[in-house]
């Protein structure tokens, strides 16, 4: 939440920012729109790699950092080294429909294990080597009608506006764009008065990006899930070169795909949202800037 001259401001951290942001229910009129349950949940731990590092089935995961996933239908697991590579933090996604105030953190190792039994026994070698786990409902934002609140002195962004599953690991990254694009665009001003426009112009080049990274993310996790049949063989096939390590144009692995490579990663949120300044300037005044 950005909130400026509200002398008066009522909210705090906690209660102000995330999925279950008070300020939401503010900025939409009194109604809020919260993220909603995907069906989907994630355990999330993290793995001592002094345990790793005596197997050899798996301490070769160590030797260069990387990211390693295992797919399957309706799960999936990410894993990479944190903590300058003396931690092993493991992401296992899950189908589950289930309301979490009915989960139990006392059976959650069982529980986790039990997901993934009969997965590749590597993998399952790790999944016994963790302690401790904590298990999270995947949310995805809905679409809201704006981020800005009546008052135009309230703003929402990052999760607060547009919560969205893990699957392309852009929900911080969209939360750090959203304030370099917010300083860009304000920076930009020459007059208090014009802060509501520039506030306008941030909400729609953000809504625009973000709302498609929703969909990649959910879109991306549809082609890890799938259940084993055409459809499966055919992503697999896609992905078999760079499995291999051969080149390729294309790939179902949206994290891999150079098209959606570039488009992810390659985004200037900054220049995005200038240019989008600048074009309402045009607009509102009649000439080319």
């Amino acid at each position: 939440m950005v909130c400026y001259s509200c002398r008066n401001n009522e909210f705090n951290a906690n209660r102000a920012i995330g999925v279950k942001s008070a300020a939401r229910k503010v900025v939409l009129g009194g109604i809020d729109v919260p993220a909603q349950p995907t069906g989907f949940a994630a355990y999330r731990a993290t793995v001592d790699v002094n345990k790793m590092k005596e197997d050899l089935d798996v301490a070769w995961l160590l030797e260069k950092p990387s990211l390693n996933i295992w797919i399957g239908e309706g799960r999936h697991v990410m894993s990479y080294t944190i903590a300058a590579g003396k931690s092993f933090n493991m992401v296992l996604s899950h189908i589950d429909t289930a309301d979490p105030a009915t989960w139990k953190p006392e059976t959650a190792i069982a529980d986790m294990r039990r997901e993934f039994s009969g997965w590749d026994s590597r993998l399952t070698k790790i999944i016994n080597m963790i302690d401790t786990t904590l298990k999270w409902p995947l949310l995805s934002g809905s679409k809201l009608k704006t981020w800005i609140a009546p008052s135009q002195k309230m703003l929402i962004m990052g999760d607060a506006a547009h919560a969205m599953v893990p699957y392309m690991s852009q929900g911080a990254a969209m939360a750090v764009e959203d304030g370099g694009a917010l300083a860009a665009v304000l920076s930009l001003i020459t007059d208090p008065k014009e802060i509501p426009a520039a506030l306008r112009v941030f909400e729609s080049v953000r809504m625009e990006r973000t709302g498609q990274m929703q969909e990649a993310s959910m879109l991306n996790g549809k082609l890890w899930h799938f259940a084993d049949g055409p459809e499966q063989r055919l992503r697999d096939e896609s992905m078999r070169p760079e499995v291999e390590g051969r080149s390729f144009s294309w790939s179902a692995n949206q994290w891999s795909d150079p098209v959606t490579q570039w488009w992810a990663y390659g985004y200037e949120a900054e220049e995005e949202v200038e240019k989008a300044w600048w074009r309402s300037l045009e607009v509102k005044n009649g000439v080319k800037l």
